[in-house]
């Protein structure tokens, strides 16, 4: 048995039952334990998921094009910060850098990062390859340094924040919780259903209210952790804007009973996707689909103003990458390895089916001329615009 199943299964015999989200929390983050909180590399072709910066750089680029035109038009400030989120090893903030170093842009000059990461690993190694770029590469501030003019990026981080499970069940409020005990006859971690706890019913019951009925049995997935989070987004920055892509879709959507009887819920191994939530925590990734609609309201309440909702194909189409792509074609460091690449990432990407069908949410912070700027509809920053074209 891992120790971080121990640990979970001492809790579980204390209180009599935990709720998905504390079982979640302990199974992904426990120090030096949890999947997200030791050395092993979970992202990648080596690992348990492919996320798009591991696919290609293009994404970065495509990012790196938004944060541009950002810069721009809040008028050039001195200083500029890329806050990300669930940054790992830097993948996505590299690719970015690499592209604004490939056009010569200004912007280097003018930028820091902050980032959130939970793996000290990962983070180990993202510092190091920040200082081995020409000059040392930009500043690394700390997390919680006061508001900046910048850009925020999460790139499939909402997705892994704990989530309760409920269960649309004849009793008060139209649902139970589903919560983790121990099978008293196999010894092994299961189900069990029970009230919330009184603290966890007080936050449940507001974000449920605009939810459609659950039908008898089915199940759903709702995190305060991610309201809570998007609320907090406005505070990053003192004005600039905000980037959130994951898997997601609307509230309503994933309540429909006629295709979300099961919920989303799913946990991840060597690319490979199960239901089976509970076995060998801390060695399995664990996520749900993202509630977008509960994610917009809580950012628009925190203080943000909402710009578009479009998907990943729509982003890298509207991005303005197409001289990123052609230099990767055609260009004089052109390698047809490196075509080949391109392409059979785009196919992906690019594709409404897979990750192209990824939602992308975008927001404004602040409210000065230069962040009304960025909300101009006869102007749309990189990626925001409706496509009129294909990518590839």
């Amino acid at each position: 048995m891992e120790e971080v199943e121990r640990l979970i299964r001492e809790e579980v015999q204390r209180e009599g039952s935990i709720s998905f989200a504390r079982f979640m929390g302990r199974a992904l983050l426990e120090p030096g334990l949890g999947y997200y909180a030791t050395a092993q590399r979970r992202a990648g072709r080596s690992g348990d998921f492919m996320t798009a910066p591991e696919l290609h750089p293009i994404l970065g680029a495509a990012i790196a094009q938004l944060a541009a035109a950002t810069w721009e038009r809040l008028g050039r400030p001195a200083t500029f910060r890329w806050r990300e989120y669930g940054a790992g090893e830097g993948t996505l903030l590299l690719a970015a850098l690499d592209h604004l170093a490939r056009e010569g842009h200004p912007l280097l000059d003018a930028l820091e990062v902050s980032v959130s990461e939970a793996n000290p690993y990962r983070l180990a190694d993202l510092t190091a390859a920040l200082a081995a770029l020409p000059g040392g590469g930009p500043p690394l501030v700390a997390a919680g340094s006061p508001p900046a003019a910048g850009i925020v990026v999460a790139n499939e981080f909402a997705d892994a924040l704990p989530f309760h499970i409920v269960v649309g069940r004849a009793a008060p409020g139209g649902f139970a919780e589903r919560r983790v005990s121990i099978d008293p006859v196999t010894n092994v971690l299961t189900w069990a259903e029970g009230a919330p706890d009184p603290g966890v019913a007080e936050r449940l019951a507001p974000l449920m209210a605009s939810w459609p009925p659950l039908a008898e049995g089915q199940l759903a997935e709702l995190s305060p952790a991610t309201a809570d989070w998007a609320h907090g987004l406005s505070g990053e920055l003192t004005e600039g804007v905000v980037i959130v892509l994951d898997y997601g879709r609307e509230g309503a959507i994933l309540r429909d009973a006629t295709s979300r009887m099961a919920g989303t819920a799913l946990a991840y191994q060597g690319h490979r996707a199960t239901a089976d939530l509970l076995s060998e925590p801390g060695s399995r990734d664990l996520t749900a689909h993202v509630d977008l609609t509960l994610l917009r309201a809580a950012a628009v309440a925190g203080g943000l103003r909402h710009l578009t909702s479009t998907n990943q194909a729509k982003f890298l189409a509207t991005a303005g990458v197409d001289g990123e792509v052609a230099r990767t074609r055609t260009g004089p460091a052109a390698t047809l390895e490196g075509a080949i690449a391109l392409r059979s990432a785009l196919a992906q990407l690019m594709d409404p089916r897979r990750m192209g069908g990824f939602a992308v949410e975008v927001f404004v912070a602040g409210s000065s001329p230069g962040a009304n700027a960025l909300a101009d509809p006869a102007s749309p920053l990189p990626g925001t615009a409706a496509p009129n074209r294909p990518l590839v």
